[in-house]
C-alpha cells in the first residue's frame, strides 16, 4: 500500500464558549489542520494536527513542501516520520515543524489501522478499553463563583480531578481562590496550572502558599525550556509538578527525567508531531516510572491512552474538545471515562461542512 496523494485544509475555529483566558495570552481561536491520505488501494487516512489561533499558514507550507517527498512511499508510520523529520527539521525542532509531521503521521496511522480492519487502540496494542478524564478549563478570567460551579459540574459528570488556572498579580488571591474551590468540593482531586507564568522565586512562594490545598499537580510552574529549574523547584516542591503541553521532542523530554523535573509527562500529540514520537515519549516516560497525561486532542488522545501502560488520564478542556469545536462528531463522555470508537481507524468522523464554512485560504 503506498501514498497516491495528501490533501490538506486549515479551518479557524471560534471558541463556543467565548475567548480564553490565562496567565500568558488570550486564545478566541483554534486553527485545525486536517489531511486527507489517499493510497494506491483506495485506502483513506484523516490527520489532523492544530495551533491555539497562530501559525496555520506556516503548517501548511511546509505541508506543501514535504509532500512530493511522500508520494509513492510505503504506507510505514515509522520510517515516513523520521524521514519526514529530516526534511523539515533545518525550520527548528519543534513548534510549527513538529505540529505539520503530526498531520501527517496521524494519517498514515488510521490509514494502517483501516486497511488491516482494526481500531488504532488495537493497532498499537490495546491494554484498556476507557480512559478516565478530567475537568479543565480555561478560567483564570472567571469569577471565583464561576470556577466553583465548573468544579461542582465536573465532579457531578463523573470526572476523577479538575483543573483550574492561577497566575493573579496578587498571589493571595490564587489562595483565596483556590482556598474557596477546596471549601466548596471537599477532598475532590485538584490541579492548578501556571502557564510557564512565574519566576523561580514567585513558584517556590506559591507552592507554599498552596501547600493546605493538597493539590493532585501544578501545571508549567515554570517557563517550559527552564529544565534546572523545575528540577531544583522540584526538590522543594509541595506538590507533584505536570508539564509538557509545550515540550516537544523526545530528547527534551529526557532532559526532564533525567533531572527528575517532573512527575507528570503532558505530551501533546499534535505538538510532539504524532502518534509515532507520541509512543516512544511514552516508553521513555515509563522506563522512569513517570504517567502519561496528554494535553489537548482528547478523542484522539484516547486511543493511545488505552494503548500506554503507564497512561494516567485525558484532559477534557470545556469548550476545546475536538467535539465542542465541531471538528468531529460528539464522543461524549460517560461517568467520567471516554472509550474510543470502535470501528477501523481513528474513528474521528470530520464535520467535512462546518470545516469548510471556517476554511482559511493559505
Amino acid at each position: 500500500m503506498k501514498i497516491d496523494s495528501i490533501e490538506y485544509q486549515l479551518s479557524r475555529l471560534p471558541l463556543p464558549c467565548g475567548p480564553w483566558g490565562d496567565q500568558i495570552h488570550v486564545v478566541t481561536h483554534i486553527e485545525i489542520i486536517t489531511s486527507r491520505l489517499t493510497t494506491d488501494t483506495g485506502v483513506v487516512g484523516v490527520g489532523l494536527t492544530h495551533t491555539s489561533g497562530v501559525g496555520g499558514a506556516s503548517i501548511m507550507a511546509m505541508l506543501r513542501e514535504l509532500t512530493p517527498t511522500l508520494l509513492g512511499r510505503e504506507v510505514a508510520p515509522v520510517p515516513l516520520w523520521h524521514d519526514a523529520w529530516q526534511h523539515l527539521r533545518d525550520n527548528g525542532v519543534g513548534g510549527t515543524t513538529s505540529l505539520a509531521l503530526a498531520a501527517v503521521d496521524v494519517a498514515v496511522w488510521d490509514a494502517v489501522a483501516k486497511e488491516r480492519g482494526v481500531p488504532l487502540a488495537d493497532l498499537l496494542g490495546r491494554v484498556r478499553d476507557r480512559v478516565p478524564v478530567y475537568g479543565s478549563g480555561i478560567n483564570l478570567n472567571l469569577s471565583v463563583e464561576e470556577v466553583v460551579e465548573q468544579v461542582r459540574r465536573w465532579r457531578a459528570d463523573g470526572c476523577f480531578a479538575a483543573k483550574v488556572k492561577v497566575g493573579k498579580p496578587d498571589l493571595e488571591e490564587d489562595v483565596e481562590r483556590l482556598t474557596r474551590i477546596r471549601e466548596a468540593v471537599g477532598a475532590f482531586p485538584l490541579m492548578v496550572d501556571a502557564n510557564q507564568g512565574w519566576t523561580y522565586d514567585q513558584a517556590v512562594r506559591a507552592m507554599r502558599r498552596f501547600a493546605h490545598l493538597d493539590l493532585y499537580w501544578v501545571e508549567e510552574p515554570l517557563r517550559v525550556d527552564d529544565v534546572e529549574g523545575h528540577a531544583r523547584l522540584r526538590a522543594r516542591a509541595t506538590a507533584p509538578i505536570g508539564l509538557g503541553e509545550n515540550v516537544y521532542t523526545l530528547q527534551q523530554f529526557n532532559q526532564y527525567l533525567r533531572r527528575d523535573a517532573c512527575d507528570v509527562v503532558q505530551a501533546d500529540v499534535g505538538r510532539v508531531g504524532g502518534i509515532t514520537p507520541y509512543l516512544d515519549i511514552a516508553a521513555l516516560a515509563r522506563a522512569y516510572g513517570v504517567p502519561m497525561a496528554p494535553h489537548f486532542v482528547l478523542e484522539l488522545s484516547a486511543h493511545l491512552l488505552c494503548a500506554v501502560p503507564n497512561a494516567l488520564c485525558g484532559e477534557m478542556t470545556e469548550g476545546g474538545t475536538l467535539s465542542d469545536l465541531g471538528v468531529i462528531a460528539p464522543q461524549p463522555v460517560q461517568g467520567g471515562y471516554l472509550v474510543p470508537p470502535d470501528e477501523p481507524g481513528h474513528g474521528l468522523l470530520l464535520d467535512h461542512d462546518h470545516l469548510a464554512l471556517h476554511r482559511v485560504e493559505a
